[in-house]
């Protein structure tokens, strides 16, 4: 990464930091964005809730992806139909090239309408699941524990404590039980590292405030 994008980013980090009223969500963002740069993710998904906690300026948040050489498409989802208060998510998928943000919008897309008339375990919904983990980067045995793992919340063969459990030990997704330090080493720790080197600011947010989630 070349000194001038080093210093876009150093400044997006304190950008993100000064206008999020929660920190910890916001340095959590700017690590998916981190993995897209140093080509850990293909793409990434970055999604900013709009209500009175939290009021980030997306045209200046526009700006930062524009200044790093990435590409990207907003979408705005409004989340109910009482037009007297519409919640609404603002997402943005992000990658360096137009064609892997289109694959992840369109397979995103898929899996939404799938929704209405797919079971939550049928093939087809698994299918794009897997598309969509690699296009994040995920390790493949990540998405398929993740698949395992839907099944047995759905069939209630997880209890509430192991679904905690694993939530509790890692930053970015559910690793698999089998597989977890490999995982690690492949997507965790080159954006942990990249973060201490680049986001200095998130990243010791991340590494102060997260319980016993692992770091490098």
């Amino acid at each position: 990464m070349n000194d001038l994008k080093i210093e876009v980013l150093r400044n997006f980090d304190q950008f993100l930091i000064k206008n999020s009223a929660r920190p910890f969500i916001a340095a959590d963002r700017l690590s998916c964005i981190v993995g897209v740069l140093v080509d850990v993710k293909p793409a990434c998904i970055v999604d900013f809730s709009k209500h009175d906690v939290e009021d980030i300026r997306l045209r200046e948040f526009e700006k930062y992806l524009k200044l790093l050489g990435l590409t990207y498409v907003y979408e705005k989802t409004n989340l109910n139909s009482d037009l007297k208060d519409v919640e609404s998510t603002h997402s943005y998928y992000i990658s360096k090239n137009k064609e892997t943000v289109n694959m992840l919008l369109d397979a995103e897309h898929e899996l939404y309408d799938l929704f209405d008339s797919a079971e939550p375990n049928s093939p087809v919904i698994k299918i794009i699941h897997q598309k969509i983990g690699r296009l994040l980067g995920y390790p493949e045995t990540a998405t398929e524990w993740f698949l395992v793992r839907s099944e047995r919340i759905n069939q209630a063969e997880l209890d509430e404590d192991d679904i905690f459990r694993d939530l509790q030990k890692y930053h970015h997704f559910i690793h698999s039980r089998n597989n977890a330090d490999e995982e690690f080493d492949e997507y965790d720790k080159p954006i942990h590292e990249a973060m201490e080197k680049y986001t200095p600011l998130s990243a010791k947010i991340m590494r102060e405030n997260s319980g016993e989630k692992r770091w490098l």
